[in-house]
């Protein structure tokens, strides 16, 4: 066997086990959150910051991983990344309040920043662009198990258990990711690399969490509306002022100039409008069940993994759909279909399990075609030399738009439940309406993919 052909089958294996990883993680937690919030002595909607600072220390950091990579060789920066993501689990585990959970969540989102989008990076610069929607399909399945288990896992062992152990589990896999990523995965770099650009890095770092700062403590009572103001307008600010140091550098930490590409433009306005209502689902589906109609988190985890199965299935005629119909009429069909389920999930009046698995697992089947689409559709009309760059602001946009997703609903939520209150258990009515305004902004997303043209994409299948 040749090494060419070596690498087509062991690579994809070894990204789909760092992204096991990081999707078991991503989701095995809230199943458990209704009992996190009893071992912290918190609201269940305070969990949102652990969360949330996941995937903002994510969003922070995947734009310099590109960089990172290019500079040190995407072995190393992978191997460094899974074992700052291995540490970093253990240390969740052992968090005793929740601002250390926090904390602990933020340096393993650290790792998960460099661990994905180098994966990705890996398998776009040993694949053809001919070969990318099979390959991606084939790294994002076995990664889809993470989705599929986090939920019934984590709800076993908040059930039976205690939470902690949904992240000792990473340990073992987070070993066996460095030994493969070792022996297997070469060290590619780029020959020349510019400097670092520290001054971009910093304001769009802090700019971030200034935003999402703001959006998280909008409703709460203990900071006052003046310094939640203060803090969301300087960050605004920061991201002008980071847009005109774009233009007078040479070695921007992200190539805004890819947003001039009308498919890139499309796919990164596409992700951040669709994606934060179909990630709030995760997040409000396991509350519902639990709080709103009192079922144990073992319950609700085998429930909601129905919408991974339904992914999962999908696969197989994401590409074959792609092909047939184009990407403008397949995400604009699936953008509306994708609403229509997440804003289904209001009707729920009580547990039919039939019905509810039905409903769980056609979203799933919608919502993994418009994940394939809009992924891909970031790299049609791309230059190889510019794939790093486009990697991290893919990557970059997709954890932004999922902790979105958790601030948006959290903040419907409160709104419907009250300012101030607590969410109250056998209540599911606060839930039905953070499902029907999920879901209408999720259609809306359809004006977003009427942009693109119907032969947009057709190399790629």
């Amino acid at each position: 066997m040749s090494q060419n052909t070596t690498a087509e089958k062991v690579i994809p294996w070894i990204v789909a086990i760092a992204l096991f990883m990081e999707t078991l993680d991503m989701t095995i937690i809230s199943t458990a959150t209704p009992n996190m919030a009893i071992s912290f002595m918190v609201n269940p909607l305070s969990l949102k910051f652990a969360m949330t600072s996941y995937l903002l220390s994510i969003a922070m950091f995947i734009p310099i991983s590109g960089w990172v990579a290019d500079k040190w060789g995407t072995q190393r920066t992978f191997i460094c990344a899974l074992i700052l993501f291995t540490l970093s689990s253990f240390a969740c585990g052992n968090a005793r309040f929740l601002p250390e959970l926090v904390i602990a969540r933020f340096f393993q989102g650290m790792g998960g920043a460099f661990m994905m989008p180098v994966g990705r990076l890996i398998i776009l610069r040993t694949f053809k662009k001919s070969q990318l929607i099979r390959t991606m399909n084939f790294v994002t399945t076995p990664a889809l198990l993470g989705p599929l288990l986090g939920p019934v896992l984590g709800g076993f062992i908040a059930t039976y258990y205690s939470w902690p152990w949904i992240f000792y589990i990473n340990i073992p896999i987070g070993l066996l990711g460095v030994l493969a990523a070792w022996y297997c995965v070469k060290n590619h770099k780029m020959e020349s690399i510019g400097p670092f650009d520290t001054i971009g890095f910093l304001l769009f770092s802090l700019s971030l969490v200034g935003i999402f700062f703001a959006l998280e403590t909008i409703s709460a009572p203990f900071i006052p509306t003046y310094i939640v103001v203060l803090v969301g307008s300087c960050a605004l600010l920061g991201f002008l002022v980071f847009y005109w140091h774009y233009h007078k550098t040479r070695y921007p930490v992200l190539n805004l100039k890819l947003f001039s590409i009308r498919t890139f433009f499309v796919a990164a306005l596409g992700n951040l409008w669709s994606r934060p209502s179909i990630f709030s689902v995760s997040f409000i589906l396991p509350l519902l069940f639990q709080i709103g109609f009192g079922l144990s988190p073992l319950h609700s985890g085998l429930l909601t993994c129905f919408s991974t199965l339904g992914m999962i299935s999908s696969k197989s005629i994401n590409r074959v759909i792609l092909h047939h119909f184009g990407f403008r009429k397949a995400l604009c069909v699936t953008s509306v279909l994708t609403g229509i389920t997440i804003a289904s999930y209001s009707l729920i009046n009580e547990i039919n399990v039939p019905i509810i698995i039905v409903m769980i697992f056609i979203n799933g089947l919608v919502t993994s075609l418009l994940f394939s689409g809009m992924n891909v559709l970031y790299y049609v009309d791309v230059a190889r030399a510019e794939l790093s760059h486009a990697t991290s602001i893919s990557s970059t946009l997709q954890q932004l738009s999922m902790g979105l997703g958790i601030t948006l609903s959290t903040l419907v939520l409160q709104l419907f439940v009250g300012w101030n209150h607590p969410l109250a258990y056998n209540d599911p009515a606060p839930f039905r309406w953070a499902f029907l305004v999920m879901g209408v902004i999720a259609i809306l997303s359809v004006l977003v993919f009427l942009k693109l043209k119907p032969s947009d994409g057709h190399e790629m299948t």
